[in-house]
């Protein structure tokens, strides 16, 4: 008996043995939402990068750390130990004063004066406030202290951030001694600028800045925080022969 086989039935026979597989769509689903938890952990990533910035320590320390951390801090040549004492000295005591300089030796009497602000480029220009110092008043005041002349001081120290920068130079971090300087910017610079004086480091090695600041309205000891990020070296500690230590008491 002959069997006979329809064209439907070979089609189909054919099709069933055919290597030939349709492509099966694959959804994008899970791919996009591994790239957008990339995106998110990154975003995360920087916001709290940005938060750990702005939480490192700025806050002053109190009178009793400050002597902890002198009497551990190396003891230095007697420039820069005279230097930390004057400034330590008018600590808690001189108002902040945009544009503030002083060439007294000692307190000066003109300190706490009501006086009007005449520098530009402070939210304070044109305000009645107590005379005192501004930042790099204070630095300068303090070598004033070292027996130095106004005119000595204007040519080795300067009277603004800007000499004081240009009299002095880069160092990292690490290298930072009793006696350095930091700054808030880089020269040239549209942003302003704040400078302080190292008197030593913390416990866990961090230096700590003696400065005149606007944001406490006085002279205080902090660490950087956001604000110190350039570290500094006065020309003038190697011009001059202060080579000997200082005892310190």
């Amino acid at each position: 008996m002959k069997l006979t086989i329809s064209t439907q039935a070979k089609t189909a026979a054919s099709k069933s043995r055919s290597p030939y597989r349709r492509p099966v769509k694959r959804s994008l689903r899970p791919r996009a939402f591994v790239m957008a938890g990339v995106l998110l952990l990154c975003l995360l990533t920087i916001f709290f990068i940005g938060q750990a910035r702005q939480q490192l320590p700025y806050e002053p320390l109190t009178l009793e750390e400050i002597q902890q951390v002198r009497a551990a801090a190396p003891i230095e040549t007697p420039l820069r130990e005279g230097v930390v004492e004057a400034g330590l000295e008018l600590l808690g005591k001189v108002n902040y004063f945009w544009g503030g300089k002083s060439t007294a030796e000692g307190m000066d009497p003109a300190w706490g004066q009501p006086r009007l602000v005449e520098s530009e480029g402070s939210q304070s220009s044109g305000t009645t406030r107590p005379y005192g110092l501004d930042c790099s008043g204070f630095v300068a005041w303090c070598y004033i202290q070292q027996g130095f002349s106004s005119q000595q001081v204007e040519e080795l120290v300067g009277y603004g951030t800007w000499n004081q920068w240009d009299r002095s130079e880069s160092i990292s971090f690490h290298q930072l001694r009793v006696g350095d300087w930091a700054f808030q910017n880089k020269y040239p610079t549209d942003q302003g600028n704040h400078i302080g004086i190292c008197i030593g480091f913390d416990q866990k090695g961090k230096p700590l800045f003696l400065h005149c600041a606007s944001s406490f309205d006085n002279v205080v000891v902090t660490g950087a925080g956001d604000i110190f990020r350039y570290a500094r070296r006065p020309l003038i500690y190697s011009c001059l022969l202060y080579t000997s230590p200082s005892p310190r008491d």
